[in-house]
Formats: C-alpha cells, structure tokens, sequence
C-alpha cells in the first residue's frame, strides 16, 4: 500500500502542518541561473513568526512592499526605512527567527555543460520540475526527524504562461502538487510521509513572509552574480554569504547555528553532479561594518 494512503486509512498521529513560502529569481530569462527558494514555517508557528517580521516595521514606520530589488543605495535617511527594514529581518532571523522559519534555495546553472536542457520542451518544465526537486530536498533535510507532514506551498502570485501569444499554460499548480506526492511515494531513503495540501498562489504585498523569502532569495542573488551596485543590496548579500560560507563547515564548528535550517545548493556542476559550493561573484573581503549592521 503507498505510504501516503496508509497513513490516511491508519490510526497514527496527524502529520506535522507546513507553510512553504516560495520565490524564484533569475538575472537572465530563460538561461544561466535560476534561483529557486523555499522557506519552511510550520504551521503553529506562523502567527510568531509574523508578529516578529510585523515588530520590525513598526519600529521603522514602514508599512509598505519590500522587494530585494527596489531597495534604496542608503539605509539612513527618510526614504530609506524599507532598506532598515530588510536589513534587521535578517538580523532578527541571524539571531533566531531561523529556528522557526527554514530557508533552502536551489541554484539551479543552466548554462553548465552538466544541463540536460534538451530533456525539456519548455522553459517552464524547467522551472517546474527543480521546484519540485527543491521541494523533495528541504524536506529530506530540514523534516528528517518528522514521520509525516503534511505541506501548503504559498507561492508569489505571476501570470504563468509560456510563449509570446500565451497559448501554452502553465500547469505549475496541479504538477507541482502532483510530482511531489510521487517522489514522496517512490523515495527509496529516508523520506518524511507526505501529503500536499495543495498550491496556493497570492500577493506577495499582502506577505510579509513571501517578502522574507524574497528578500533572502536577493541577497543569495546578489551575492552570486555580482552585479548589484547598491551598497544596501551588497551589505545584505555579504551577510547573507558569510551564512552560506559558514554553513559549509562541520556543525560543531559553525558560528550561526543554522545547521539544518538554512541551505543553499546548486546543480548542476559540469558533471551534472550537485554544487555544495557556489561559485560566488562576491568575497567577504570586502566585508565592511557587517557586524555592526546584524550583531547587537
């Protein structure tokens, strides 16, 4: 019998509920790299972690959307409370609010020799199934302990359709739903039963928590690409590396503590093997007044 049809037919505990707020970031359409992020909230756990998010504006006077991409070059000044804003959230998730709210992103290289590309007829299918695939990962590593859970991924609301007359939609909803449910039942290592509640797609302007991950998905951006000019954005991208860098040593020996609770990947290398290091644009060397910004 499918594990997941067992545990709805048996008497055993009812599965451990999970928000998974999801983004995408891409500097390029359609080639080289795709980002792909998921934060992780169990579900009596949400109304925390919003109210934390929630203090911070208040603190600042700022009500309105954040996005990584709008922020000002200043984090001083009457017009740049938004920047302050993203700047302590992730202060406030350095120092703990990442217990309770889990990043992972995929860093999926679409310029690599190791793509298959010619295994997908749409951009979208690409797009589509690493999702999936990123899904399937941050379970296995942040749940591992959980026997089952049951996940509502909460997605940026976008018009998904593929070509320039929009005669190809984009099943992004039902196949989501359905492929992760599939690889659920098929994994054959340690894998949490699951069951997906379904997709949701919304405003991020109305999410503070899709405007976290937003946010974190930037930095990674930022940091990997090199790009980004605003000292803002690579003030936030610095602080965000030293996670990505930390998170590569051994857990005893990690500064941040996020084992286990912040992940960031990439695939494929020129084998088509996984990246467990990125090769990124931006070095903590240039590192400038970082723990000033988050420590204190």
């Amino acid at each position: 019998m499918p594990r997941n049809q067992h545990s709805l037919l048996s008497d055993s505990p009812k599965p451990q509920e999970y928000l998974v707020y999801h983004d995408e970031s891409e500097p390029k359409p359609n080639k080289g790299w795709l980002l792909i992020g998921l934060l992780f909230v169990r579900a009596d756990h949400q109304e925390e972690v919003a109210q934390h998010l929630a203090r911070i504006r208040r603190e600042h006077g700022y009500n309105g959307e954040i996005h990584f991409c709008e922020l000002p070059a200043s984090f001083n000044g009457e017009f740049a409370a938004k920047a302050r804003v993203a700047r302590d959230w992730l202060r406030v998730y350095q120092n703990g609010l990442c217990e309770k709210a889990m990043f992972c992103c995929l860093a999926l290289n679409r310029s690599s020799p190791g793509f298959q590309r010619k295994r997908f007829a749409k951009d979208f299918h690409v797009y589509n199934r690493f999702t999936a695939i990123a899904i399937k990962s941050a379970v296995k590593w942040f749940l591992k302990d959980v026997a089952q859970a049951a996940i509502t991924l909460i997605s940026d609301g976008k018009t998904r359709k593929s070509g320039p007359t929009y005669e190809m939609v984009d099943n992004f909803e039902n196949y989501i739903a359905y492929r992760i449910e599939l690889d659920s039942l098929t994994a054959r290592d340690s894998y949490p039963e699951l069951i997906v509640r379904g997709v949701r797609t919304v405003s991020s302007a109305q999410h503070d928590l899709l405007q976290l991950t937003d946010i974190l998905l930037g930095a990674i951006q930022c940091a990997l690409v090199g790009k980004a000019k605003r000292p803002t954005k690579r003030d936030l991208a610095l602080r965000v590396l030293a996670w990505c860098k930390d998170i590569e040593k051994e857990p005893w020996k990690q500064t941040y503590k996020m084992h286990r609770k912040f992940s960031v990947w990439g695939f494929p290398d020129e084998n088509g093997e996984i990246i467990r290091s990125l090769p990124w644009a931006l070095s903590l060397d240039e590192q400038t007044g970082q723990r000033s910004l988050f420590d204190r």
